[in-house]
């Protein structure tokens, strides 16, 4: 859980380490029971009730139709003291995995059900925390309209990647530019100009990493001759000039573009730093309108202003003077610590690995480690499973596949 080894590799660790004839090492199927025991008991463990909860609340999705509503919790006295005070981001040991439910639908009434059901055991939050995606936001509306005091906030992060996707799904010199990116990335990734070619682009949520590219073209556009050169002392100095002009010369032309679009990023790079460490309050739009920039380009001045609205409305959010959390990082961040897990199951589907969301939030100490193997048999962990997900994918092929045809008769 530490070191995101797989289980085989766990396996295979302790033989490496443990030469000893007399001991017998766990194999890699005993250490998954461990995990799935101790996965179930931190999911079923009681939480405390308490007034001051954050539920910090997204959906993840596999191979098939079924999605997992994922509800984090952390209490506004913890944000404050140890998060907030200290100037830092929220990490996996500081929230608890309030709630974990398999839905074969997420429509918004469904969603709002969840929500009472885990306010029932631990307690009405005071602040949700969310992207925006469709049947979320509707689920989180519904379960507003019974307690109208609660915040639902817009996670920063998804916000403004949001903003930027707008503003530049629409620009048509962005949208070239990012062509030609790929193309000069295909023409020299071999070549001995491979480690100047554009870097690779994500196929999802793009807009969360704009600076990739626009650091990149910063700083080939600023690097002088000279030092190119000296990275390939081999090749004939005026042909790799040629080649660099031939390959890269577009570059040239969208210089004052990728400024622009740099301009936009740090805005809104600058934007989640902020709130990231200091929380959403009533002082918020105020420091942000007191800092803000000074731009000549009509463009970059309504960016700033949509953000702006932005921060004014998550604001007007709050009556009271405390401080909210404004990201859902740390969902989206154990989100990839269990896909790095599942990436290695025969089939991309939501099964026991999904109780690593459980695993990562808890630290593993003996006693939690002795309790919970005391407490849940890996009989409860398959109950939990035939209830949850029924048949696996992979359990469904294999009686398929390896029945005797044979004897049977074709459909």
């Amino acid at each position: 859980m530490k070191c995101g080894i797989s289980l085989r590799g766990a396996e295979k660790v302790f033989e490496l380490f443990n030469n000893s004839e007399s001991q017998t090492n766990p194999t890699f199927t005993c250490i998954r029971k461990w995990l799935g025991r101790i996965g179930i008991y931190e999911l079923k463990r009681e939480k405390e009730y308490r007034d001051d909860w954050i539920f910090i609340v997204d959906l993840t999705v596999e191979l098939g139709k079924q999605k997992a509503l994922v509800v984090l919790g952390i209490s506004q006295q913890n944000l404050q003291s140890n998060v907030i005070d200290k100037k830092r981001g929220v990490s996996h040991k500081d929230v608890e995995i309030l709630g974990l439910e398999i839905m074969d639908s997420t429509r918004g009434e469904l969603i709002e059900h969840q929500l009472d059901k885990i306010s029932k055991r631990v307690g009405v939050p005071v602040q949700i925390v969310a992207d925006n995606g469709s049947d979320l936001a509707r689920g989180i509306k519904l379960y507003q309209q019974k307690y109208p005091e609660l915040i639902y906030t817009h996670d920063v992060t998804h916000a403004m990647a949001l903003l930027l996707k707008c503003q530049l799904d629409t620009d048509d010199r962005y949208q070239s530019f990012i062509q030609k990116c790929n193309i000069s990335r295909q023409k020299l990734q071999q070549t001995e100009l491979s480690f100047i070619s554009p870097p690779s682009q994500r196929s999802q949520c793009r807009y969360f990493n704009v600076e990739i590219l626009t650091d990149w073209a910063i700083h080939l556009l600023n690097a002088p001759t000279e030092t190119l050169l000296k990275l390939m002392p081999d090749a004939e100095p005026l042909m790799i000039t040629q080649k660099i002009r031939d390959k890269l010369g577009w570059l040239a032309d969208y210089e004052l573009d990728v400024m622009k679009w740099h301009q936009m990023v740090s805005l809104t790079r600058r934007v989640e730093a902020q709130l990231k460490q200091s929380g959403f309050s009533h002082q918020s739009l105020d420091y942000f309108q007191q800092n803000q920039s000074i731009f000549l380009d009509n463009c970059l001045s309504d960016f700033q202003q949509n953000i702006f609205d932005y921060l004014a409305v998550q604001c007007n959010k709050i009556t009271g003077h405390g401080t909210f959390l404004a990201t859902s990082d740390v969902i989206e961040s154990l989100f990839g610590k269990y896909k790095h897990f599942s990436a290695r199951c025969p089939f991309k589907e939501m099964g026991q690995m999904l109780l690593t969301i459980c695993l990562s939030t808890i630290d593993l100490t003996t006693a939690v480690v002795k309790n919970a193997l005391s407490t849940i048999s890996f009989t409860s962990v398959e109950a939990w499973l035939d209830e949850v997900f029924g048949q696996s994918t992979l359990s469904k092929r294999k009686m398929l596949f390896s029945a005797d045809y044979e004897d049977t008769k074709t459909v």
